[in-house]
């Protein structure tokens, strides 16, 4: 019972953590796009905000990679 529970937890984690990673990287997408807008149009832009996007990109990247690492650990398929 509690391996099942460990695995549904360790899923559970998984999704939650791809999904962060996907909204991460929507986000720096837009982000990237309203920079080059910016940039286009003569103005200085906002990098500051472009590279706290990325940043937050890189944490949700990192969880994920260790989310991956535990369920390999639990013998799971991190997929």
């Amino acid at each position: 019972m509690a391996d099942e529970l460990a695995r549904r937890f360790v899923t559970r984690q998984l999704q939650m953590a791809a999904e962060e990673l996907e909204r991460e990287a929507e986000r720096l997408a837009v982000a990237a796009r309203v920079y080059a807008d910016e940039i286009a149009a003569g103005r200085h832009g906002s990098a500051h905000r472009l590279a706290q996007d990325a940043a937050a990109l890189a944490l949700a990247e990192r969880r994920l990679a260790g989310m991956r690492d535990i369920a390999g650990l639990m013998g799971e398929d991190p997929s």
